[in-house]
């Protein structure tokens, strides 16, 4: 029985988090202790990791170590298969003690008759992500005894975000555009209100460049590059699928709209490693001090 998956979801690298006191998770660790859990999102598996505990099996695998990538996935957790059509019969016969997901992934389906389902959801209605994820975290600590952890990991995303937001002070008047470029050379996908990348940005005390209309997870997907010039002294952080990011930088450095870009022309534009961009409250950990360390690196260029 296929379960419905969004496909537009857009991969992400990931920097390393040194977190204050929690475990750190590494793939193949046969310490990290199994809960008989399945999980369907990647964003409740990286948030169980983080608590320093390992999903009995997952939904895709490899989408979480290519997209998520950090904390590691451990090498014994059981892979159920693509995330449009996973495998069932194996599902049937692990018979968990719970199955987690997204409202989305799981109401209406027949995995109930399976195990009992449990939803989480930080992309909803209220367009408040970060706030949306640490409630899940500790929603999550709760559910597997890890209540302490789970509210030290909040404290200290929390610390950490102010402390970047004071260093972001000095660079905070000029506004950010955060995108994916499109291996055309002519598009790309701007992430704006609703998702992650705006929450960070602000409580990192930076304004998004981006007002236009995006889905439901952040994104605006293929924007003209002329967009931008909407902006003129805006920063652009970017990064590309490393499978397109030759051919689109080809496209891109002969095109005359990108080479005509403000932000070009005066090295205002940065990459970014790849984020998922439906990712928890470590991904917004990983989002916000890379975006400070570019931010910062490119001010002291130009100082």
């Amino acid at each position: 029985m296929p379960i419905t998956r969004r496909r537009a979801l857009t991969g992400l690298a990931l920097l390393p988090v040194a977190l204050c006191g929690l475990p750190v998770v590494r793939a193949g660790d046969p310490t990290l202790p199994k809960v008989d859990i399945v999980s369907f999102e990647p964003a409740l598996t990286e948030s169980l990791l983080g608590l320093g505990v390992a999903p009995r099996a997952v939904v895709n695998a490899g989408f979480y170590r290519e997209f998520v990538a950090s904390p590691q996935l451990p090498g014994d957790v059981i892979d159920l298969g693509p995330s449009i059509e996973p495998n069932l019969e194996y599902l049937q016969r692990l018979a968990p003690e719970l199955i987690i997901g997204t409202s989305w992934q799981l109401e209406g389906t027949l995995l109930s008759r399976i195990a009992p389902l449990r939803t989480f959801d930080i992309y909803t209605a209220n367009a408040q992500p970060y706030r949306n994820a640490g409630q899940v975290l500790l929603d999550l600590g709760a559910l597997v005894e890890r209540r302490a952890e789970a509210q030290a990991l909040l404290e200290q995303t929390d610390r950490l975000l102010e402390q970047l937001r004071v260093r972001l002070a000095p660079v905070s008047h000029r506004p950010v555009y955060i995108a994916r470029l499109n291996p055309d050379g002519r598009h790309l996908l701007l992430f704006g209100a609703k998702g992650m990348y705006q929450a960070v940005l602000e409580r990192l005390g930076l304004r998004n460049a981006y007002q236009g209309r995006t889905n439901a997870w952040g994104g605006s997907p293929a924007v003209g590059i002329e967009t931008l010039l909407e902006q003129p002294d805006a920063s652009l952080l970017y990064y590309t699928n490393p499978r397109e990011a030759l051919a689109a930088q080809r496209r891109l450095d002969n095109s005359p709209i990108w080479r005509a870009l403000p932000m070009i022309r005066e090295g205002r534009a940065l990459g970014l490693p790849r984020f998922y961009p439906s990712g928890g409250l470590l991904t917004a950990q990983r989002l916000a001090l890379s975006i400070t360390e570019q931010l910062l690196a490119m001010e002291t260029k130009h100082a």
